[in-house]
């Protein structure tokens, strides 16, 4: 294919007119530069170049120190190299960027192109070069760069765990990268982690539950948190997670994950709520708890017809225990009491301490008097049982009260105040062994 002609037609033009070169290097570089190698003093410098440092272009003269007095020195002795390697080889590409100083101090930066004009031994007589000022460009540069750094700082600075995680066609995820919080507190190296599924880093099951979760975000085309306890090779830990979707072309492709380990959170809420509803001592439900309990289980038998009882329990002979053995030893007899007394009921029914030496215990579906027997014949025979408690012989006996929902009472105070009754009954008479409250 033969030259172009539109190529031919603007090379004549450019030789015929003048106003055409003067166009071109107007408007498309921020100056030329046309040095005299053989007398290297001389250069002449194009008035856009001075105009971009901010020099008046009629106080400056062609001369090659002129400018190398604002070059930054470092940046001159790069473009003297490429200078001497483009003479000694064509090939070699005079192009670098250097730095000057603008005339109000701040910094310019030029992309410097030239091209050696040889004579007929091929020796180098001349230099033809442009500049193209680029300092936007840098300044962008540098400001992404910030950006950038910002971000890491933000990213791997944060106390939470982050991760980023691609969307892939076949609705499965794929992790990108975590930062330095993800990877210490989980134990997973960037590397092991990085382009795994969660399947192939944490196994089918977890990870199918994990997936559950992205998927969950990927079709609400918005963010969720949840809870979830995983167990990693950091440990068995609890995080409550963010995840947000990244959309791109109104399609998702990536999402963004950040968890806080609230394990230590979540275990002083347990230990709490243990203060709250359990007995320090024995470890078994308070008398908060028992309330709830039974104010749940009226509801349930009200709605279903069903009957259940309650039994109020005071220890006979604790007070001896204390007074001779001290109150360490009666606690460790609570203890043990609060220990068979839950060998003694199902699992089903609800036993709990209302303080001191009294302790309650709600019966769920009792068929008749004869099945509630049976139980408190076995709760007393158990607690009758001598004790042995640092090398001390307690016994202790129990007075057992018996309130039936819905006959003696339909509403906790009742029952329990019945149930109390019936135990009195049983103090009265002489102490051990248990009694039914009686309407009458």
């Amino acid at each position: 294919m033969g030259e172009n002609y539109l190529k031919k037609e603007l090379y004549q033009l450019v030789k015929r007119d003048s106003t055409i070169f003067d166009f071109v290097q107007a408007g498309f570089l921020d100056g030329i530069w046309y040095w005299d190698i053989e007398n290297p003093e001389n250069e002449w410098m194009s008035e856009r170049f001075w105009e971009t440092l901010g020099y008046d272009p009629k106080e400056k003269k062609h001369l090659a120190y002129e400018w190398q007095d604002i070059i930054f020195k470092e940046d001159l002795k790069a473009a003297t190299s490429n200078f001497q390697k483009h003479c000694l080889d064509p090939n070699h590409p005079y192009d670098q960027i250097v730095r000057y100083r603008h005339k109000n101090g701040s910094t310019v930066w030029v992309r410097c192109r030239g091209i050696a004009i040889r004579d007929d031994s091929g020796e180098p007589i001349r230099m033809l070069g442009a500049h193209t000022d680029i300092t936007s460009l840098k300044e962008a540069e540098e400001e992404i760069k910030s950006i950038s750094l910002e971000y890491e700082k933000v990213f791997n600075g944060t106390q939470d765990a982050m991760f980023l995680v691609e969307v892939l066609d076949n609705n499965t995820f794929r992790y990108i990268r975590t930062n330095l919080t993800h990877q210490s507190k989980t134990k997973i190296s960037l590397e092991k982690i990085r382009n795994k599924t969660p399947q192939e880093l944490l196994g089918k099951e977890i990870g199918d539950i994990i997936s559950k979760n992205y998927q969950r975000c990927y079709e609400s085309r918005e963010s969720i948190v949840y809870e979830e306890e995983l167990c990693l090779p950091g440990g068995n830990r609890v995080w409550l997670t963010t995840l947000t979707p990244i959309l791109e072309d109104n399609r998702k492709s990536y999402i963004v994950g950040s968890s806080t380990d609230i394990t230590d959170r979540k275990e002083l809420e347990l230990e709490l709520q243990n203060s709250a509803y359990y007995d320090k001592l024995t470890g078994i439900p308070n008398r908060r708890l028992f309330f709830e309990k039974l104010s749940q289980m009226i509801t349930e038998n009200k709605r279903d017809s069903k009957k259940f009882a309650v039994l109020f329990i005071d220890l006979d002979g604790f007070k001896a225990v204390n007074d001779n053995y001290g109150h360490e030893v009666g606690d460790k007899v609570l203890a043990t009491v609060a220990s068979r007394l839950q060998n003694c009921v199902r699992r089903s029914d609800v036993l709990s301490r209302m303080g001191g030496d009294e302790f309650t215990v709600i019966l769920r579906n009792i068929k008749d008097k004869n099945a509630i027997e049976a139980i408190v014949n076995k709760i007393h025979k158990a607690l009758k049982e001598v004790m042995y408690i640092d090398e001390q012989e307690c016994r202790v006996d129990s007075s057992i009260g018996i309130a039936i929902y819905p006959e003696n009472g339909k509403d906790c105070d009742t029952l329990l105040r019945n149930a109390d009754a019936a135990m009195y009954d049983i103090k009265k008479n002489g102490k051990g062994g248990y009694s039914f409250f009686s309407n009458n």
